[in-house]
């Protein structure tokens, strides 16, 4: 009887029992439902090998105009419409240098490492910099965050960047911005999402770059990455973006400082991209990780630079823009670049 009383105690109850959680268990798995229909989400390989570099160092000189590595890879097509707040950061020569965003009628958003005094324009209302469409504004004021910091190093695979941090900066314009389609886009909306509490959720990022099928130039591009931690605790306020299916997209050449959209909201700003990017051939490989700063931490920062000129928030002004031609020959270079 004792014998009989251990085998139910210690063998046939836990195998009931046992039954009965495993029959209950709950899938641990992401689940996005779709057409009434629940589906397992997409899990996104992350290549963590990736190489990071900048794509607009302005102290380089020449204008980059024509070179293969202003890409943008797996992206397509976007029309001012799909975010009508989008312009491009342009030098004296008119060559696209960034890419950036329009936040109230004499201040645009972009990365740090784009504001250099180098820049002289900015281009707003089109997706095609280099036509007559559109309008140009002189720049007037260039501001960096005073802890801005680029650590680059080799650490045998070649030259990486290992630490970023305070990537944002902002352009202020001579001339008022009147945007032809109004932006439902209020700066107040940076405070409402935190990319770091939005892993695994899709957003859309907005460059001016070219792609392997470009010949009119630079054109409005947008790519849809998901969002993830970064590989290196040295990038500050980082994430990365990774494609949601196995082929190469990212940014590249073109986006830097561009906007990273969450439902339509800018939550970051484009910092880096593959190194792949600057070296032409089939671009990065699957996997690779783009990376955006973003905006939350820097809401304070970023009012207080508009609204408080005493405000210790602020950020550091870097100088004037590099001094742009009188309006008669800029306007006469002008065209005949886009002739």
């Amino acid at each position: 009887m004792n014998s009989l009383c251990i085998i139910i105690f210690f063998i046939i109850i836990p195998i009931i029992f046992g039954n009965i959680v495993l029959e209950n268990k709950i899938d641990a798995s992401p689940v996005v439902v779709s057409d009434g229909k629940a589906d397992v989400k997409e899990e996104v390989p992350v290549n963590n090998n990736t190489r990071h570099a900048f794509f607009r160092f302005m102290d380089r000189g020449k204008s980059l105009k024509g070179t293969p590595a202003r890409r943008v890879f797996g992206g397509s097509a976007a029309e001012l419409k799909d975010f009508p707040a989008v312009c491009a950061l342009l030098d004296r020569y008119f060559s696209v240098r960034c890419t950036a965003t329009v936040i109230s009628t004499h201040w645009v958003l972009t990365a740090a490492h784009c504001v250099t005094p180098r820049l002289a324009y900015v281009k707003y209302n089109t997706r095609r910099p280099a036509s007559g469409e559109g309008n140009v504004t002189a720049i007037h004021y260039l501001y960096q965050h005073p802890k801005y910091k680029v650590l680059q190093k080799d650490e045998g695979r070649g030259i990486d960047v290992v630490g970023l941090h305070h990537d944002v900066g902002l352009v202020r314009t001579r001339d008022q911005i009147r945007l032809a389609t109004p932006s439902s886009f209020r700066l107040s909306a940076i405070r409402k999402n935190n990319p770091l509490d939005l892993f695994s959720q899709d957003v859309k990022v907005f460059g001016f770059g070219r792609t392997e099928r470009s010949v009119l130039g630079e054109e409005l591009f947008s790519v849809q990455l998901r969002l993830n931690g970064c590989e290196r605790s040295d990038w500050i306020y980082c994430v990365c973006g990774v494609a949601s299916r196995s082929k190469p997209q990212g940014v590249c050449s073109g986006d830097s400082g561009g906007p990273v959209l969450y439902n339509g909201v800018p939550v970051g700003v484009t910092s880096m991209g593959p190194v792949e990017c600057t070296q032409g051939g089939e671009g990065p490989p699957p996997g690779a990780t783009s990376v955006f700063t973003s905006l939350h931490p820097y809401t304070d920062t970023i009012n207080a630079t508009i609204f408080d000129t005493e405000a210790t928030l602020r950020m550091r002004i870097i100088g004037g823009a590099s001094a742009p031609y009188s309006r008669f020959v800029a306007l006469t270079f002008y065209l005949m670049i886009v002739r």
